[in-house]
């Protein structure tokens, strides 16, 4: 048992990168004054904090591993030593389990239930949320109590647009974003396998040959659904798996197209499943349970792709042996970065002043938004020595990441935090570097309504679902006729339909 949950604990692959930690004295702090009773004025963004009335206890999403957090009350109670003093509330955690959190949101706001900052981007993109109506508008929020998220999002603020309101805003203020390979670095030396960046499938099928010969998998797909090529790509796709299309080179084009269309996909399909035919792939992948997160830290598949950052690789750190990690394609400001992680409030949040006020503290107290990042230092995690900055949970009580620890949330502003061995307190320069390295897309802070496409969207999904694991999986007779099969039934879905909507809405957007 203890195996299964170490497994688990490794990060999704879909997902981006972990910025992490506890506030730095000797660097300059986006902190503000929102808890200072005294520094209130209407429209700059600081908050007039009622100390008179009783606190109000605001519900935020922790969204992990597992539907129960160990020691998430004591996190809890040091997050609101603060919060009652400086915004007179209460923070309550809700643990909810990556797998269940678009469900749970969903049946949450439908029904009611108190739920009151929600975590957008992670499984729900933005643009499918707002039209299902479960976020609030956050403008005139912002401009009254959240000056502290302006300072820190700015940049960033015009990706969790839509319609011209915002409605979340974005835990990647730094959103370069490239993509990436995850590996098993102590295999790598062990077997004399070289990696490198920017690897091809052909480069990486060599080593799915070594591996072979040594009774390990190169990767695992799994029954998965999600559009893979991407990450040997760089597209930028619309909706789930480019469910209203994509733009094939973001830095460079505005055209948007149907991605199952192009040649490249094709390819990558068909190198695919030249590696399901060599042995390189799991035979049982469409019907075995076992995620990709287990393979890997059971050592029984050399790695997976991934979002590639900074900090990416200490989502996937593992007590058993080294991990490595090398870059795919080259890093990209994009929509899609920007929103990977988000907060926004429920439409249903009786008091969305207070939960701005949450927020707002997140992003402006180094203290706070390192609790909820990483929990209590000494207990979840600890400081590595003759550093500044850099922690380890190695040595404590959660070395196996099973008490306080998520490797999907990012809380906060990143150089108000504190960072994971094996990073080193030269991160901070890093993120910047990788920041001004990164091209921006042409088409950044658009996000297509597909309200009025609602059909055709849950048509080509469930094409996609159906006919997407096998092909990612490289279990096709021919990719040719089965790619010739895919494109035919999302075109009788609807999707041209959809693209050309899409098209028309950007090149409005763009003419702004």
């Amino acid at each position: 048992m203890k195996k299964k949950v170490l497994s688990t604990l490794l990060a999704l692959a879909m997902v981006a990168s972990l910025v992490s930690g506890c506030g730095k004295t000797e660097k300059e702090t986006a902190s503000g004054d929102a808890g200072d009773k005294e520094t209130s004025s209407e429209g700059t963004g600081e908050a007039k904090i009622d100390f008179d009335e009783d606190p109000y206890e605001v519900y935020v999403q922790y969204v992990g591993l597992f539907e129960e957090n160990k020691n998430i009350k004591a996190v809890e109670d040091a997050i609101n030593a603060i919060a009652l003093e400086k915004i007179n509330c209460t923070v309550h955690l809700v643990p909810t389990f990556i797998g269940d959190l678009p469900t749970n949101t969903s049946l949450q706001v439908a029904g009611g239930e108190k739920i009151d900052v929600i975590t957008v981007g992670l499984t729900q993109a933005l643009s499918s949320a707002v039209p299902d109506g479960l976020l609030l508008e956050l403008d005139d929020l912002i401009a009254e109590r959240g000056a502290d998220v302006s300072k820190v999002t700015a940049n960033v603020m015009e990706a969790g647009t839509i319609d011209g309101h915002v409605y979340a805003v974005s835990g990647y203020p730094y959103a370069a974003m490239g993509t990436g390979f995850v590996y098993n670095k102590t295999m790598a030396d062990q077997y004399g396998i070289e990696m490198k960046d920017y690897m091809t499938l052909d480069d990486l099928a060599a080593a799915g040959e070594i591996l072979k010969e040594n009774g390990v998998y190169l990767t695992n797909f799994g029954n998965s659904a999600q559009l893979n090529y991407k990450f040997f790509s760089g597209i930028e796709s619309y909706g789930d798996s480019a469910i209203y299309g994509g733009i094939t080179d973001p830095t460079e084009s505005t055209t948007v197209e149907n991605i199952y269309a192009t040649d490249g996909i094709r390819d990558y399909f068909k190198g695919v499943k030249g590696w399901a035919d060599a042995g390189y792939l799991p035979e049982g992948q469409l019907t075995d349970t076992t995620t990709v997160q287990e393979y890997f830290s059971q050592q029984k598949i050399f790695g997976t792709t991934s979002a590639y950052t900074v900090n990416q690789i200490t989502s996937w750190l593992s007590p058993d042996f080294e991990t490595g990690m090398i870059q795919l394609t080259d890093a990209v400001i994009s929509t899609s970065s920007a929103t990977e992680f988000m907060l926004g409030i429920a439409s249903t949040c009786e008091r969305p002043e207070k939960a701005m006020d949450v927020i707002n503290l997140i992003y402006g107290d180094a203290e706070v938004a390192n609790l909820i990042q990483y929990g209590i230092e000494g207990t979840d995690y600890a400081a590595v020595e003759g550093t500044e900055n850099v922690i380890t949970r190695d040595g404590t009580a959660n070395a196996d990441r099973n008490s306080y620890f998520s490797p999907f949330v990012h809380f906060g502003n990143p150089m108000d935090l504190k960072v994971v061995s094996p990073l080193t307190d030269s991160y901070y320069d890093d993120l910047q570097a990788f920041e001004d390295g990164a091209k921006k897309s042409l088409s950044f802070g658009y996000a297509f309504d597909g309200s009025d496409y609602a059909a055709e969207a849950g048509a080509i999904s469930a094409v996609l679902q159906e006919k997407l694991p096998m092909l990612n999986a490289g279990q096709v007779a021919d990719v040719d006729t089965a790619m010739d099969e895919l494109i035919a039934a999302i075109e009788a879905a609807g999707i041209e339909d959809v693209i050309k909507a899409n098209q028309e809405q950007l090149d409005a957007y763009l003419a702004k």
